[in-house]
C-alpha cells in the first residue's frame, strides 16, 4: 500500500519543469483563436436559433438565447486573452479568463456539444487551475496528458463493447458511405465496403486507439505510438468528413509526451 501511494505522489506531486506545459498552453492559445475565427462569422447562427436548440444551455428549462451583444463581448474577451496568453503578459490571468469566456461560449452555443470543444474546455480549466512557477508539482501536465490517453482508451472500448457493428466491419462500410461523414478524398475511390477489408480497418482502428491509450506512457513504446496517432489521424482526415479542429487538438498534446521521454 505505502508503494502505491509513493507511486501516485511521485506520478502526480513530484517536481517538474513547467515549460512543456507552457508550450501547450500557447498551442491551445492559437488553437482557441482558430476556433473563435470560425465561429465569429455565424454568431447569430450558433448562439442566436429559436429552434432546433441542442445546446448544453438548453438543458435549462426557460433559458432563451443570449444576445448576440453578448456574445460578441464573450468573444472579444477571449481573443484579448488569447493574445496575452501568447506575449506571455499576466498569463495566469489570461488564462483564467480564457477559460472562462470558453466556457461561456460552450455552453451557450445552439449546436450539440462536440466532443473536442468539450476537451479544449476541460484543458483550459486545468491550466487554469495549473500551479506557477518554472518548477512546480506535475500534476497538471499529467491531467492534460491522461485527457488524451483516456480519449483514444474509452473510444476503443466503446467500439468492443457497443454492438458488433466494429467488430463485423459494418461501421467502416457506414461511415465511409456517409454523405455526412465519408465521401471524402481517399474513401471516395475505395472499393465497395464488403468482404474483409473493412474487418480488417475496423479491428486496426481499435488496436491503434488502444496502443495510443497506453503505448504513449512507456518509454519503449512511446515513439511508435505517437507514429501510429499521427497515421490515425492523418488517415482520418483524407477519408473522412471531421472537422480540422479535432486533429489538431489531439496532436497538440504529443509535445507533452515528447517532453516526458526526454527525462
Amino acid at each position: 500500500m505505502r508503494r502505491l501511494v509513493e507511486t501516485w505522489r511521485r506520478f502526480f506531486y513530484a517536481p517538474d519543469a513547467t515549460a512543456p506545459l507552457d508550450r501547450f498552453r500557447r498551442y491551445l492559445a492559437v488553437w482557441t483563436g482558430a476556433w473563435a475565427l470560425t465561429h465569429l462569422p455565424h454568431a447569430r447562427e450558433l448562439y442566436g436559433r429559436p429552434i432546433l436548440r441542442e445546446g448544453l444551455a438548453d438543458l435549462v428549462p426557460g433559458l432563451t438565447p443570449p444576445p448576440l451583444a453578448l456574445v460578441l463581448v464573450l468573444s472579444a474577451g477571449l481573443v484579448a486573452a488569447l493574445v496575452l496568453v501568447l506575449a506571455g503578459v499576466r498569463t495566469r490571468t489570461a488564462t483564467r479568463v480564457v477559460a472562462g469566456c470558453f466556457a461561456a461560449l460552450v455552453m451557450l452555443d445552439a449546436s450539440e456539444l462536440l466532443a473536442y470543444n468539450g476537451l479544449a474546455l476541460l484543458q483550459w480549466t486545468i491550466l487554469a487551475l495549473a500551479p506557477e512557477g518554472p518548477v512546480a508539482p506535475r500534476w497538471a501536465a499529467r491531467l492534460v496528458m491522461l485527457q488524451l490517453s483516456t480519449v483514444y482508451g474509452f473510444a476503443a472500448l466503446t467500439k468492443l463493447i457497443e454492438g458488433p457493428a466494429w467488430r463485423d466491419g459494418t461501421a467502416i462500410a457506414r461511415i465511409f458511405g456517409s454523405p455526412r461523414y465519408g465521401q471524402h478524398l481517399v474513401s471516395n475511390w475505395l472499393p465497395p465496403a464488403e468482404g474483409a477489408w473493412p474487418l480488417a480497418l475496423g479491428w486496426s482502428v481499435i488496436a491503434l486507439e488502444l496502443f495510443i491509450a497506453f503505448g504513449l506512457w512507456h518509454r519503449r513504446t512511446r515513439a511508435a505510438a505517437v507514429i501510429a496517432l499521427v497515421g490515425l489521424h492523418v488517415g482520418m482526415a483524407l477519408t473522412m468528413r471531421v472537422s480540422w479542429l479535432f486533429h489538431g487538438l489531439m496532436l497538440a498534446h504529443l509535445g507533452l509526451f515528447r517532453a516526458a521521454r526526454a527525462r
